[in-house]
């Protein structure tokens, strides 16, 4: 390590690097982008918290990740700036952390957060402490200056440090009780109630209420595309054939597809949108976003065999695979910026798109495709410039050519963590996405193989960057991900080793994150109990559940269904309350009240009828090998139709919700039918 680090001094010095700090030891991309500031950062560890001991300052926490847009404007204006940096380094240990290396310590930071401000957070996330760990203050960006009614770090740095001097009773009173908050919202428990199918209609009624029914979407302020509410609203609209949950969906797929949140010349989806028509997006691309997006235009074609759904994916997993793949295994997530500027690399100017398309076709058509791509002489976006959008059919070598443009330009950063929940993420919706590519399940199975070869090393691990060995131990998120990639594995290759590694694995998570009926999103630092909320992806203790409800019914596993059920109904007042803001917990909570579907047969029978089988219209469906002459279908506790011709299965199998009684009588009492 010395010689490495008197190596790189060697190398900073040639290069005329004016600061080091204590993050240069570090692998991680957003931490290494903080390395050369004047700040004097150190890493989360015991280093530093015994430093701010010894030295009597209070902690200087900031935590982001290496592709987010306001994390880089506070490093400009503020960590770069040398009298900032000192205030700073006099009268605090200041200490930086990844997100998305350590999720464990932003969601509990997140979480004093909203205890003290009473709203959800964000990045970055800047949260004062005292030197043994009690916050007293919490911001997320801050200007370096005063202004719009806002204090600058020049005036709260001064205030704080002096405070913790001269009123140091008073911070530390303030601290604990911001601790005793946040302690009561993480151990807080609730009375069980008892779920029925009423959920559904209460969590088409919630989502309604937050539905743009002019853009599509959840808000009518800056849109999130919330792949787990889609998914939840096509689950009710099978259930329930309530027409308006599907119109829900298929409009918001729709104008996503056809927005700027979708990147219309190479494919994939940026983070969110600003604005209300899906125009202006924050430029960042997560391999998460796309995973999750991948899924539910996947499952939403099933139903509608719209080929708008079909080129979404196709063309979202060719940019996931050109621009985030190696060797076989996915980066985390691209820049919004590049060259200095916000999206500098997916804009365009209207003259330097209509000179670029002049040399190909004649000025009139040129116009017509730059109208049907919104690329406007004002532009739509910052000044003139625009971000293309799909107002009407545009002639695939106008996307070629515009593509060149983008060539020429430096594409954004992209951070090269290879974080196992998101590469499982990834590579589940990819094997689904067979029904259009057979060569995206291989793919996907052989990335696996790889996934699993690279981050199972006796114990699973979070996340691993170049060749490096991995050191960060996996958490609830990388279990319960990965468990329903290889579940779904299974059934899609009908290969045992990977049903058994599923089960291996949900042996190793319960020993790990369950204690006392409760499951633990993290055991490091603070016991951070898992909770339901989809955030900016879906809550990993919800993914858990489903992933308890695959293995149960792939294993005929009563013991682990009860356990499903049990941790279903510990949290099954949150749910209850508020069904359509926990997506993925009702999803896992209205699959226990239907059940499952589990078609049997010979392997050979199965893979003939694989493709089909995603076009049954039942929620709940799954196969899985047996010694059969034909088909079979099952629920957990009995079979309930035999039959040699796949067809005849698959009628029995849809007509099961038909059947129902209950579904209808509960959908009536609630005023849907």
């Amino acid at each position: 390590m010395k010689r490495i680090f008197s190596l790189f001094f060697f190398l900073t010095a040639l290069f005329g690097a004016k600061y080091t700090n204590e993050l240069i030891y570090e692998e991680s991309p957003y931490l290494l982008q903080h390395a050369h500031n004047p700040v004097h950062w150190h890493a989360w560890g015991t280093k530093a918290f015994e430093l701010a001991k010894k030295e009597h300052k209070p902690i200087f926490l900031s935590i982001g990740y290496s592709t987010c847009h306001w994390c880089h404007v506070m490093e400009r204006e503020s960590f770069e700036n040398e009298e900032i940096a000192k205030l700073i380094n006099d009268n605090f240990i200041p200490i930086k952390v990844d997100k998305e290396e350590r999720p464990d310590l932003d969601r509990y930071y997140q979480l004093v957060y909203q205890v003290m401000h009473h709203r959800s957070g964000g990045w970055p996330l800047t949260i004062i402490m005292t030197e043994d760990k009690k916050p007293f203050f919490s911001a997320t960006y801050i200007p370096p200056e005063d202004g719009y009614g806002v204090k600058g770090l020049r005036t709260i740095l001064p205030v704080l440090a002096k405070a913790y001097k001269t009123q140091r009773a008073l911070i530390e009173k303030r601290g604990q009780a911001i601790q005793k908050l946040v302690q009561e919202a993480l151990s807080s428990r609730y009375v069980p109630v008892e779920l029925d199918l009423s959920l559904a209609a209460k969590a088409l009624a919630q989502i309604k209420k937050s539905y743009d029914r002019v853009y599509g979407g959840f808000s009518k302020r800056v849109k999130f595309p919330q792949p787990s509410t889609i998914d939840l609203l096509l689950d009710i609209y099978l259930i329930t054939h309530d027409s308006k949950a599907l119109a829900m969906a298929t409009h918001t797929l729709e104008a996503m597809a056809k927005g700027g949140i979708f990147d219309q010349i190479e494919g994939g989806f940026f983070r969110y949108s600003v604005d209300r028509k899906w125009t202006i997006p924050h430029f960042e691309k997560m391999l998460y976003t796309n995973a999750e997006l991948i899924h539910v235009y996947t499952r939403a074609y099933r139903l509608t065999k719209n080929p708008l759904f079909k080129e979404v994916v196709v063309r979202t997993i060719e940019q996931m695979d050109k621009r985030f793949g190696q060797s076989g295994l996915y980066y985390g997530a691209s820049d919004a910026d590049s060259e200095g500027k916000e999206g500098a690399y997916y804009l365009y100017s209207y003259d330097e798109a209509l000179e670029i398309l002049r040399k190909k076709m004649d000025l009139s058509k040129a116009k017509r495709e730059l109208e049907a791509l919104g690329i406007e002489p004002d532009g739509n976006f910052d000044g003139e410039l625009s971000n293309p959008v799909k107002k009407a059919k545009v002639d695939p070598q106008t996307i070629r050519l515009l593509a060149k443009v983008r060539a020429k330009r430096a594409f954004p950063f992209i951070d090269k963590k290879i974080i196992t929940a998101w590469n499982a993420m990834y590579l589940r919706s990819k094997m689904e996405a067979f029904i259009f590519k057979e060569r995206y399940k291989q793919e996907a199975l052989r990335s696996l193989d790889l996934l699993i070869g690279r981050l199972y090393k006796k114990r699973l691990y979070h996340q691993v960057i170049g060749n490096e060995k991995p050191k960060k131990e996996a958490m609830l998120e990388d279990y319960a991900y990965l468990i329903r990639a290889l579940a779904m594995a299974y059934e899609l290759s009908l290969e045992h080793t990977y049903l058994d590694r599923a089960y291996k694995l949900m042996e190793e998570v319960k020993k790990r994150f369950w204690d006392k009926g409760r499951w633990y999103f993290s055991t490091q630092e603070h016991k951070l109990p898992a909770d339901l909320s989809d955030s900016y992806y879906s809550s990993a203790l919800a993914t858990l559940y489903l992933a308890m409800l695959d293995l149960s019914s792939l294993r005929s596993d009563w013991r682990l269904y009860a356990l499903a059920k049990a941790s279903i109904e510990e949290k099954s007042a949150l749910i209850f309350h508020n069904p359509g803001f926990l997506p993925t917990a009702t999803k896992a909570a209205l699959r226990l009240q239907i059940g499952d579907v589990i078609v049997k047969a010979k392997k050979q029978s199965l893979m003939k009828i694989l493709k089909p089988l995603q076009f049954v219209r039942y929620p709940y469906l799954l196969d899985k090998e047996a010694n059969l002459s034909g088909f079979l279908a099952c629920t957990m506790g009995t079979c309930f139709k035999e039959a040699q011709e796949f067809g005849e299965l698959k009628k029995a199998i849809e007509s099961i919700l038909e059947k129902k009684a209950t579904i209808k009588a509960v959908w009536r009492s609630n005023g849907k039918r």
